[in-house]
């Protein structure tokens, strides 16, 4: 046993002995009471929070923790006599146990000092060689890039301890140095890089933020009799700083919104919020979001890599006279996202909606066709909402030329080729605004029979399926292929 185990045991033993004593008047017949009083060890202060387990085989188990005097009671039931062992527990201090015996209707009295992990005893005698590194904590704990207002360096403790756990002292005092591995290479940096412990075993640097966001691991290492001790690596985060106006940007996952006349319907706005070095913003900063029509979640918190979204629901106010957007008219309006940067800067932006209603199929032209033999004819039409906008993403227009069987066998028949959109159909992209490829088009027949220079009846049909649409929209109208 080493000096230190040595001194802490007698400490412990000459507690006990000069601490115990019986009083026969406050506990009852049955009953085998101890009573604490736990203290530092080294500044005799009292502590509080110690966890006390008290273990009896014959009698059972009973757990407290100590008041905010350092005090502590517990009970067992024994009719005679019962041994009992107590095991004391806090945060920077050595476990301690202790036996005790217990009587009926006896109360035992223990004045009992814990003694820190990171003190090292003044008796004269001293620790052991270095073993092992723990990481104390950081100061703060996280930290913003450089030049954005927040908190840009932090105080890293750590402590050398010997093969008991205890910190060592100053004859056994180390070097520790610093390196920094996996980091944003932002310019970020530890100082001083090396530091040799104090006489409580402890060394402290700094961590200085560079101008990119990320994660990065701090290790700690010191060489003892030839051998390498490291410590885990530490992680520690770089958030980003404020928001700028020249990196934020908001974007709704459907700008063409399938909601006029709907209640309920889910449109999401997403932001993406940047600080002045490009970077992520940090974690949690709150944005705002406002709409003309409709109802919006009112705050997003920015996550990690400086995204954040709501939802946009439809319902009263439709984007619909003083709710519209007056540049753009009807159907349209503005959801607005706003926070705030360095210095309480206003940082804003935002999307333009369009909330389009049931489809219609019209503006057919020519309203009939008479296709001559081996020619074509163009005929030209609109599919739009009900007040002329574009339909939402995912429509799909198709046309197709249908010819009826013939009066009788053996009859041949002109043939018609439809030449419209990629085999005959058209998908709408997500888009705003009206005009050809959106609202309006055109599609081509052309005779398929040269051979055949009769008239033979033919139907166009147009049909429409999509988020506007319920089921499927069709239009037909007849004409003739020479």
């Amino acid at each position: 046993m080493s000096r230190i185990g040595v001194w802490t045991a007698i400490t412990v033993l000459a507690l006990l002995v000069a601490g115990c004593k019986e009083d026969e008047t406050t506990a009852s017949q049955g009953e085998g009471v101890v009573n604490g009083l736990v203290t530092d060890a080294a500044t005799l202060a009292k502590l509080s929070d110690v966890a006390v387990l008290a273990q009896s085989v014959s009698a059972g188990t009973v757990t407290t923790t100590t008041d905010a005097n350092g005090s502590f009671r517990v009970s067992f039931s024994t009719d005679s006599i019962a041994s009992a062992t107590l095991t004391l527990t806090k945060t920077g201090y050595r476990d301690t146990t202790i036996s005790v015996s217990l009587r009926s209707g006896t109360v035992v009295v223990l004045s009992i000092a814990m003694q820190p992990r990171s003190v090292v005893s003044t008796d004269g005698s001293s620790s052991g060689l270095a073993q092992t590194i723990a990481f104390l904590g950081a100061s703060p704990q996280e930290v913003s890039v450089y030049g954005v207002g927040g908190k840009e360096t932090s105080v890293l403790a750590f402590e050398v301890r010997d093969s008991l756990g205890l910190a060592i002292d100053a004859a056994h005092a180390v070097a520790l140095t610093f390196t920094t591995t996996n980091g944003p290479n932002g310019g970020e940096y530890v100082s001083p890089a090396q530091v040799t412990t104090n006489a409580s075993g402890q060394a402290f640097t700094t961590f200085n933020a560079g101008t990119r966001s990320g994660v990065i691991q701090i290790t700690a290492t010191a060489t003892v009799a030839g051998r390498v001790l490291t410590c885990s690596p530490v992680r520690f985060v770089i958030n980003g700083g404020f928001p700028v106006q020249s990196h934020f940007s908001i974007a709704a996952e459907q700008h063409n919104f399938p909601s006029l006349g709907y209640l309920g319907r889910v449109n999401a706005i997403t932001v993406l919020a940047g600080d002045m070095y490009s970077n992520p913003v940090a974690p949690g900063t709150a944005v705002y979001f406002r709409s003309s029509a409709g109802v919006v979640q009112p705050t997003v918190f920015t996550d990690k890599n400086g995204f954040g979204s709501v939802n946009l629901y439809s319902g009263n106010p439709s984007p619909l006279g003083v709710y519209a957007a007056s540049a753009y008219g009807d159907g349209y309006h503005y959801v607005v996202a706003r926070t705030l940067g360095q210095g309480g800067a206003v940082v804003q932006d935002s999307t333009l909606i369009l909330w389009s209603g049931d489809g219609v199929i019209d503006n057919i032209s020519p309203a009939t066709f008479n296709v001559p033999n081996t020619g074509s004819q163009q005929i030209s039409f609109r599919v739009a909402d009900v007040l002329g906008h574009p339909l939402s993403a995912g429509t799909i227009i198709s046309v197709s030329a249908l010819i009826p069987p013939p009066p009788s066998e053996g009859i041949s028949q002109n043939q018609v080729t439809v030449i419209f959109g990629s085999n005959g159909a058209v998908e709408l992209p997500d888009v705003l605004f009206a005009g050809p490829g959106t609202t309006d088009f055109s599609f081509v027949l052309k005779d398929g029979t040269w051979s055949i220079d009769e008239p033979t009846p033919v139907n166009v049909v147009i049909n429409v399926t999509g988020p506007n649409v319920q089921n499927t929209m069709g239009y037909t109208f007849g004409g003739t292929v020479n």
